[in-house]
């Protein structure tokens, strides 16, 4: 099997993501009472202006379709919009970081980058946790590390993910297995928007479970080698599956690259079989397409709150599946051209 990409695994990898948790001495860290919200807010914008260029948000001055759409591309939960009357978040300006604040914690920052980037984000992480420290008595305990909400995320309060686009291992049905060898580690296999969500387009997280008692970097590197042991299988199974059916798999992708680049109509559903058969054939070398970030990033902009988001109103699901197919036919065209 040819992979077009020089890394073997170009595709396979599309982002890292390093999530930190933290609270504050002083108040409860679930905060629910928005004169207190305010002051956090305050404290934590000031914290971090000399870090990097943010721009805040209060969930309350946001409209439905603009939380929707930051919770599709993720950077907010559904646990900040939840708390809508005390949540913000800062955005820096290529949303690869954002900090939640008054979320399940008070303190969410996120980094996101695309590959396996992990140390990477972690340490542009780190540097924004050191303003923080230096600035706001963060919950510390000397025996269990930071304290959360959630006691599974005490100690280091952090979480490495992955997300993977796994399309042999599912098709062939071995996910299974391999999610339950993941768990003997001490990490967890999800869905495309974390726990409770289903592996949409073949696309799955892999995280770790465990935060108090290792390092940061212990954390990481488990992360790491269990991602590359898992793309290793999946390129096995790629050539057991799809390579030793050329025609077969070929004739799959273009049919899809034919419809999503020909429909009038198309649902998120559909245009997610499609593309993630699209993709297989261009890291295949079956189709023309080589860059991948772009049919991964294609992902959420074709996701229901961006479509709306990019036409600056609310459109009725018709009027969506209309715009999402001139959409994808148009970027897609581009991308094989």
């Amino acid at each position: 099997m040819e992979i077009t990409s020089p890394d073997i695994f170009a595709g396979n990898i599309i982002m890292s993501r390093v999530r930190l948790a933290r609270n504050l001495s002083g108040y409860p860290f679930r905060v629910r009472d928005e004169m207190a919200a305010k002051e956090i807010v305050k404290k934590v914008n000031r914290a971090l202006v000399r870090t990097d260029t943010f721009n805040l948000y209060f969930m309350a001055n946001l409209g439905e379709i603009q939380l929707e759409a930051m919770k599709e591309r993720h950077l907010i939960s559904q646990n900040l919009i939840d708390n809508r009357a005390c949540g913000a978040v800062l955005i820096n300006q290529d949303e690869s970081v954002s900090v939640m604040i008054n979320e399940e914690d008070i303190i969410r920052e996120q980094c996101f980058m695309k590959g396996l980037r992990l140390t990477e984000a972690y340490k542009t992480l780190d540097k924004i946790d050191d303003d923080l420290s230096k600035n706001l008595p963060l919950a510390y305990d000397d025996d269990f590390g930071y304290l959360t909400a959630c006691p599974t995320n005490v100690g280091t309060g952090l979480r490495a993910s992955v997300m993977l686009f796994l399309p042999a291992l599912t098709e062939s049905g071995k996910i299974s297995a391999l999610v339950r060898e993941v768990q003997k580690l001490g990490l967890t296999v999800r869905g495309l928007y974390g726990e409770g969500s289903e592996a949409e387009g073949f696309m799955y997280q892999v995280s770790n479970e465990v935060t108090l008692g290792v390092s940061e970097y212990e954390i990481i590197r488990e992360v790491e080698k269990a991602v590359l042991d898992i793309c290793r299988a999946e390129r096995d199974e790629m050539e057991n599956l799809y390579a030793s059916h050329h025609l077969n798999t070929m004739d799959k992708a273009r049919r899809s690259y034919g419809i999503l680049t020909n429909a009038v109509f198309l649902s998120y559903g559909e245009f997610l079989s499609h593309i993630a058969r699209v993709k297989l054939g261009a890291m295949m070398g079956l189709i023309n397409i080589e860059n991948m970030d772009a049919l991964d990033d294609l992902i959420i902009k074709a996701r229901p709150a961006n479509i709306c988001e990019q036409y600056g109103r609310l459109l009725s699901a018709t009027d969506r599946d209309m715009y999402r197919a001139e959409l994808v036919a148009k970027k897609l065209i581009k991308l094989k051209n």
